[in-house]
C-alpha cells in the first residue's frame, strides 16, 4: 500500500470543524447563506483535497485515478488546456510528494538504474533539448510538462506500493471511473437509436472520441479479465468481484458500440500474443517474425494496395457491416484516406527535418503546409483543429526526428522484453497476473499506436505508464527473488 505523508487520525474530526467555522464565518460576512454556499462548498472540497492530500495518500491517488475518466478539458492561462480535475490533481500530488515524501524520492533514486525508467528519462530529457529547436517553443515546453506530470504522477508513484496485492487498486479505480462514463455514453446511443454515424462524438465530453474512447477499453479488458480469472489470488471479495464482472460486461458492450475498428483488432493482437506467450516464444523470435512478416507485406505491397482499392465499403454509410469491412478500403473511404494523408504529411516533415524534428505537439501546427491536393479528403482541416498524425510512430518521427523516434522504440522493445521475461521467470503468481495484464494492455496500445496518437492524453497515459510502472515493479521483484534462490 502506499505510505501516508501523515498517519493523523485527527482527520475525522478536522475537517468537519474547519468547514463549520467557514460557513459560520462567511455567514457572519455576508448575512446570507445563499449568497456564500457555493463558495464555502468549493473552499470546503479545496480543504478536504489538500488535507487528504497530505495524511491519506493512498485515498488522494485513488480519487485521482477514478476521476481521469471522468476529466473535462478546461482552457487555463496561456492557452493550454487542462484535464480537470485528474491533471489538476497531479500538480498538487507531485510537488507535495517531492518536498514532504522520503520514500518517494528514494524511490526515484532507484528508478535511475532501471533500464526502462533510463528510457523514460532519457525521452523526457529528448524532448526538452529538441523542444529548443522548435518551431513553437512554448506549446513544446508545455507538451513536456503534461509528460513530466505523467511521468512522476503515473509512472514514479507506483513504486510506493509495497503490497503485491494492492497493485491491482488503481486498474480497479479506473475501471470504476469508467462506469458513469459507459452509462452516458449507453444512453447517448439508446437516444440515437444506435445509429453508427453517431459514434464519432458519442462519448463526448469525457473522451473526445470514440477512437480514443475504445483504445482506454480496450488497454482495460485483459487487465480486468485476468483479474477476475484469479480472483482467489488478489482476494477479491464477493461483492467486488460481482460489481467489476459487471463492469467487465459493460466494458466488452461499449467496446463493441464504440466502433473503433483499431481498438477491437488490438483485442485481437493481444490474443494472439498472449498465444505466443503460452507456447513460450522467445522475445528474439518474436521480433525475427516481425521482421519477416513486415518483409512479406512490403515485397507484395502493390498487390495489397490493389487488392484495397477494390473494397467500396464506408465507415460513415449507417451499416455495422461495412463499417469494420472498410479498414482497407483506401479508395472511397473518407476516415481510411485522410489516415494516408496525415502519414504522408508526417514522413514529409521528417523528410525536410530528420534530426531534430518540428518539435513536440507541434505537427497539428505544421502538417498543414505538407498536404497535397492529391491527398486532401473532404474532411481534411487547414486549422489545426483536428490536427494529429494519426500513429504514435509518426508523431514521434515527425516531431523529434529520429531519434525520439528510435528512443521511443526502445521503449516498446524494453517492455515488451522484461514483460515477457517476467511472464517467463516469475514464480509468484499475483506477479506473473498483473505483469500479463499490464504487457497485454500495452500490446493494444502499440499495435493501437499504428493509427492513432494518443499518450499525451492523460485518460490514455494513466493507463500506458501505469502499466510500464507494474513492468517495472515486477522486474525488481522478479530479480529479487532470483537473487535470493542464488544464495
Amino acid at each position: 500500500m502506499i505510505k501516508s505523508l501523515k498517519n493523523d487520525h485527527h482527520l475525522n474530526w478536522i475537517v468537519p470543524v474547519v468547514a463549520a467555522l467557514m460557513v459560520a464565518v462567511g455567514f457572519w460576512w455576508k448575512g446570507d447563506f445563499s449568497e456564500i454556499s457555493t463558495l464555502v462548498t468549493i473552499v470546503c472540497g479545496a480543504v478536504i483535497v489538500v488535507l487528504t492530500l497530505f495524511t491519506r495518500l493512498p485515498w488522494y491517488y485513488y480519487a485521482l485515478v477514478a476521476a481521469i475518466p471522468l476529466s473535462l478539458d478546461l482552457g487555463v492561462m496561456g492557452g493550454a488546456r487542462l484535464s480537470f480535475p485528474a491533471e489538476g490533481m497531479l500538480v498538487l500530488l507531485i510537488p507535495v510528494c517531492l518536498l514532504f515524501n522520503k520514500t518517494y524520492r528514494q524511490k526515484f533514486g532507484e528508478m535511475l538504474k532501471h533500464p526502462l525508467a533510463i528510457l523514460l528519462i532519457l525521452d523526457i530529457l529528448f524532448l526538452i533539448f529538441i523542444s529548443l529547436f522548435s518551431t513553437h517553443i512554448d506549446v513544446s515546453l508545455k507538451r513536456v510538462f503534461i509528460r513530466l506530470l505523467f511521468f512522476f504522477g503515473f509512472f514514479l508513484i507506483i513504486q510506493l506500493f509495497e503490497d503485491k496485492n494492492k497493485l491491482v487498486w488503481p486498474w480497479i479505480f479506473y475501471a470504476i471511473g469508467l462506469i458513469p462514463v459507459m452509462y452516458f455514453t449507453l444512453k447517448n446511443h439508446i437516444h440515437h437509436d444506435f445509429n453508427p454515424r453517431t459514434v464519432s462524438s458519442i462519448c463526448a465530453p469525457y473522451y473526445e472520441d470514440h477512437t480514443v474512447y475504445g483504445a482506454c477499453l480496450a488497454f482495460m479488458i485483459p487487465m480486468l479479465s485476468i483479474v477476475l480469472i484469479k480472483r482467489r489470488l488478489f482476494q477479491l471479495s464477493r461483492t467486488l468481484f460481482t460489481v467489476l464482472f459487471i463492469t467487465l460486461i459493460f466494458i466488452v458492450i461499449s467496446e463493441i458500440l464504440a466502433l473503433s475498428r483499431a481498438a477491437l483488432i488490438s483485442i485481437i493482437v493481444a490474443g494472439m500474443f498472449l498465444l505466443l506467450l503460452k507456447y513460450r516464444v522467445r522475445f528474439v523470435h518474436l521480433i525475427l517474425g516481425l521482421a519477416i512478416a513486415g518483409g512479406v507485406i512490403w515485397s507484395i505491397s502493390d498487390q495489397l494496395y490493389d487488392s484495397f482499392q477494390e473494397n467500396e465499403s464506408v465507415s460513415n454509410d449507417g451499416e455495422m457491416v461495412n463499417h469494420f469491412s472498410s479498414v482497407t478500403n483506401v479508395s472511397t473511404d473518407a476516415s481510411n484516406l485522410e489516415r494516408v494523408n496525415r502519414w504522408v504529411c508526417a514522413l514529409r516533415m521528417f523528410e525536410k527535418k530528420p534530426f531534430t524534428g518540428y518539435g513536440p505537439g507541434t505537427y497539428q501546427f505544421e502538417y498543414n503546409q505538407f498536404q497535397s491536393l492529391v491527398n486532401k479528403t473532404y474532411i481534411s482541416t487547414n486549422t489545426g483543429d483536428r490536427g494529429n498524425a494519426h500513429s504514435e510512430y509518426l508523431t514521434y518521427l515527425s516531431e523529434t526526428g529520429i531519434i525520439g523516434f528510435l528512443i521511443f522504440i526502445g521503449i516498446i522493445f524494453v517492455s515488451v522484453y522484461m514483460g515477457m521475461n517476467n511472464h517467463y521467470t516469475a514464480s509468484d503468481p499475483v506477479l506473473k497476473a498483473l505483469n500479463l495484464g499490464a504487457l497485454l494492455g500495452l500490446i493494444t496500445f502499440y499495435f493501437h499506436g499504428l493509427f492513432n496518437s494518443f499518450i499525451d492524453q492523460s485518460k490514455m497515459a494513466f493507463l500506458v505508464f501505469t502499466a510500464l510502472a507494474t513492468i517495472v515493479w515486477v522486474n525488481q521483484k522478479v530479480k529479487l527473488a532470483l537473487k535470493n534462490e542464488v544464495q
